[in-house]
């Protein structure tokens, strides 16, 4: 399908997180789009709470408010509903919408892990996404994939992927495991906040890996860490099929980490996934 056959071509997309606290993050998403047809609304599917939604577009001749709506449909999850002054056909705008949520941040063995999933129904130009951890959190391993970019300072860490050319259909998964907050003493030097990151890229008596030795191993370790939660599929599915959108309440995981497990899992020969209305249900493979 041709770029003209859309209501509006996604030049770039981006969305940036802020870990506020161990359960709130702060998402920022921004969607740089040229439309093909007279558009004034853009709307965003969303499985996590949605709080405090604000918008605006970006245009040459200045900023534009957005209004924001959000209502819940078929399944738990949210449509926020962005409606701006119309762009004509040619035009060219950035819709830049920020809002609080939770649920992306899980307990998982003794860690956090913040998950994300997210799969695009028309060829993106450009797709970045950038995580912010602030200080005094240690990244563990897992972080999948591996990052294109990582730059520590005193006050946060950032990871950041970037993928080209996207055709419709593509999707990415994201697991970053991170630890709870280490206090420092007061009025530390920054030398104390650089122990603090090394410390936590060692912790774990070995399972904990820092970004470049993580790449070397990356393939073990993501097997290591998916390997449990497999087995607990498994041993579900020995009953009979599942629906995956049941999967996730009860494994008590969020359904972007078990949208993964199962992506594994097929990879690997060991399930299918049939589609069946908004979700699939999941077969063990004999």
């Amino acid at each position: 399908m041709g770029a003209q056959e859309y209501d509006y071509e996604i030049n770039a997309y981006a969305v940036y997180f802020d870990v506020v606290t161990p359960s709130q993050v702060e998402e920022t998403i921004e969607i740089d789009l040229t439309s093909h047809t007279n558009l004034s609304q853009y709307v965003i599917y969303t499985d996590y709470p949605v709080e405090d939604p604000r918008a605006v577009l970006d245009l040459p001749s200045g900023v534009k408010p957005v209004n924001v709506t959000v209502r819940e449909v078929l399944g738990g999850t949210n449509a926020i509903y962005m409606y701006f002054p119309t762009l004509g056909p040619g035009e060219s705008a950035r819709i830049r919408l920020t809002f609080t949520t939770r649920g992306m941040i899980t307990e998982d063995e003794g860690k956090k892990q913040f998950t994300y999933y997210i799969r695009f129904s028309q060829p993106v130009g450009l797709f970045h996404m950038q995580l912010v951890v602030p200080r005094g959190y240690a990244v563990l391993s897992p972080i999948i994939p591996s990052p294109d970019r990582v730059e520590s300072s005193t006050s946060r860490l950032l990871l950041e992927w970037t993928r080209r050319d996207l055709r419709a259909g593509d999707e990415f998964y994201f697991i970053v495991g991170f630890s709870g907050e280490i206090t420092a003493p007061s009025q530390p030097s920054p030398l104390i906040y650089v122990g603090t990151f090394l410390a936590g890229l060692l912790i774990g008596g070995g399972s904990v890996y820092g970004y470049i030795l993580y790449r070397e191993r990356k393939r073990e370790e993501e097997k290591a860490h998916l390997r449990s939660d497999e087995e607990k599929i498994l041993a579900l599915l020995r009953e009979g099929p599942v629906l995956q959108s049941e999967l996730a309440d009860k494994l008590g995981v969020s359904k972007a980490k078990v949208s993964i497990i199962l992506r594994e899992m097929e990879e690997k020969g060991l399930i299918t996934r049939v589609k069946e209305g908004r979700t699939y249900r999941v077969f063990l493979r004999e």
